[in-house]
């Protein structure tokens, strides 16, 4: 029971650490006040370090032993490198998905393409940034090959982490074009391999500051 105990708190601090992260509470490149939130929460260090290091596991804090904890930072080649990988990999989850996904496995994407043009439109960007990731998570989970499922988890989370540092108190600040999730959906209910993959290059493209005709997917199907 004890250990059960301790996974659960060891839970609930990782959440609470992170949600401060994906609401900018914490921004890019701000330390980590452990003391604080060992206050505000009140447990002790060792729940919070792990939380930490769990963090530093997905790449979005960065761990200086003895020293501090702090949220990570984007530079324009940090950028385009993630971009290149996330655009390769969600390409091949799209790839996978004509493959393995069914019209009900599509309905549920399109439902939450809704929810997250939604938002967009009520200027809640929080939860644009929540439901664009959620779609794009969903069409991993699609593809149904549990290793890219994994890998693309801590892809996803960077990504949504430079959304949230991207927003700006006056503007939504450079998101995907959201129209063009329904480019995907359709190809995707099209079962178009090719339409696919270039809607995926173009939706993605921009935010990374890429160029589309740059990146070269070859379709195995």
């Amino acid at each position: 029971m004890r250990v059960k105990n301790r996974a659960v708190l060891g839970d609930f601090v990782y959440d609470h650490i992170k949600e401060l992260i994906l609401t900018k509470k914490i921004k890019c490149g701000e330390r980590i006040n452990e003391q604080q939130i060992e206050k505000d929460l009140g447990v002790s260090r060792t729940p919070v370090r792990e939380a930490v290091r769990r963090l530093s596991n997905e790449g979005i804090v960065r761990l200086i032993p003895n020293c501090f904890t702090e949220v990570i930072t984007f530079d324009e080649q940090s950028i385009k490198e993630l971009g290149m990988v996330r655009i390769t990999m969600d390409c091949l989850s799209s790839q996978l998905a004509i493959q393995n996904g069914s019209n009900r496995d599509f309905d549920a994407l399109k439902d939450l393409s809704d929810k997250c043009y939604n938002a967009h439109m009520e200027k809640n960007w929080y939860e644009q940034i929540k439901y664009d990731a959620s779609f794009h998570m969903k069409l991993i989970e699609i593809s149904k090959n549990e290793l890219l499922i994994n890998l693309q988890k801590n892809i996803m989370l960077k990504t949504r982490l430079l959304q949230i540092d991207r927003i700006d108190e006056s503007a939504p600040g450079a998101f995907c074009d959201l129209q063009q999730h329904t480019q995907i959906l359709d190809a995707l209910y099209s079962r178009d391999l090719n339409s696919v993959l270039d809607a995926t290059k173009n939706h993605l493209a921009p935010f990374y500051h890429l160029e589309a005709k740059d990146i070269k997917v070859v379709a195995f199907a």
